[in-house]
């Protein structure tokens, strides 16, 4: 302990205005906003398939962070002294492992195994570590945090993603559940806000991957401003249900349970509908 403070103690050494901004500006690319924009447009405007594949291998992520964190109980290095905590509200529940680092390392993995692009394989390497540092610089994890979350981020792309592969081949997303169902039944066992909402949006999704794919089965190709019409469209739902539903329900995980499995609804089943409805989808 007394080494990994110190190395974090070192890392903000060389604090200043200009970093903390930086480091507040790149730590984004670990969080919920930050995913949910950039998987939105991919499923709605570019590869529907890679949405669902970056949702399931990512939630599915989350939820064993989530799990690892509540069985191995590890405080955050916030309060200890000589060390300066920024950006708190970014760093619920325990430390280990990080998981701004794993949902970064797992989101730029898909990326980079998917289109194979030599300037991707830089920015993604390069995001992952910068995450994982922004981590330590604003005083809210440990270096142990940060390399768990690198290695469990890099290793669940393997495991989950080829278990999402299998299904696929197989033409079947109710082998999916191997994952699913597991975690499902762990809202029995861990009962925190943070655990509510990726499960409650895991489950939705998986619902949502298996009701589109046979019922709706809408195509992602669209003209440049139907996709900016499509992106205005989902998004504002998206913002609308979680304003309406903090407002309107008390504080709970069950709140954060049905707002979330709204959001999951909205993004895979009623947004495509909509883009039906309102002919922003072209049919080929």
């Amino acid at each position: 302990m007394e080494t990994m403070l110190e190395m974090l103690k070192y890392i903000q050494s060389f604090s200043n205005n200009a970093l903390d901004t930086f480091f507040e500006l790149v730590t984004m690319l670990g969080e919920e906003h930050f995913f949910i924009i950039i998987m939105a447009i991919i499923y709605w405007c570019f590869n529907k398939s890679l949405g669902y594949k970056l949702a399931f291998v990512c939630l599915t992520g989350l939820t064993v962070n989530t799990i690892i964190k509540e069985i191995v109980k590890f405080s955050r290095p916030i309060g200890y002294e000589g060390i300066k905590s920024i950006r708190v509200k970014t760093a619920e529940g325990y430390s280990f492992p990080s998981a701004h680092t794993q949902q970064s390392a797992s989101f730029f993995t898909i990326l980079m195994m998917y289109f194979r692009k030599k300037w991707l394989y830089f920015t993604g390497i390069s995001a992952m570590l910068l995450v994982g540092l922004s981590r330590m610089y604003l005083g809210v994890h440990w270096p142990s945090d940060v390399l768990g979350g690198l290695i469990i981020g890099i290793l669940w792309v393997l495991a989950a993603g080829r278990i999402f592969d299998w299904s696929k081949e197989k033409g079947n997303p109710w082998l999916l559940g191997v994952l699913v169902i597991p975690m499902f039944t762990g809202l029995l066992f861990f009962k925190t806000a943070a655990y509510y909402k990726i499960v409650a949006t895991l489950i939705t999704f998986w619902i949502g991957y298996i009701i589109e794919n046979k019922y709706i089965n809408f195509l992602t190709k669209a003209i440049w401003w139907k996709q900016i019409i499509k992106l205005a469209t989902g998004i504002s739902g998206l913002v609308l249900i979680k304003e309406s539903y903090e407002k309107l329900l008390p504080p709970s995980i069950y709140s954060d349970l049905l707002g979330f499995a709204l959001m999951g609804i909205w993004m895979t089943i009623v947004s495509p509908v909509i883009f039906r409805v309102l002919h922003i989808e072209e049919r080929i």
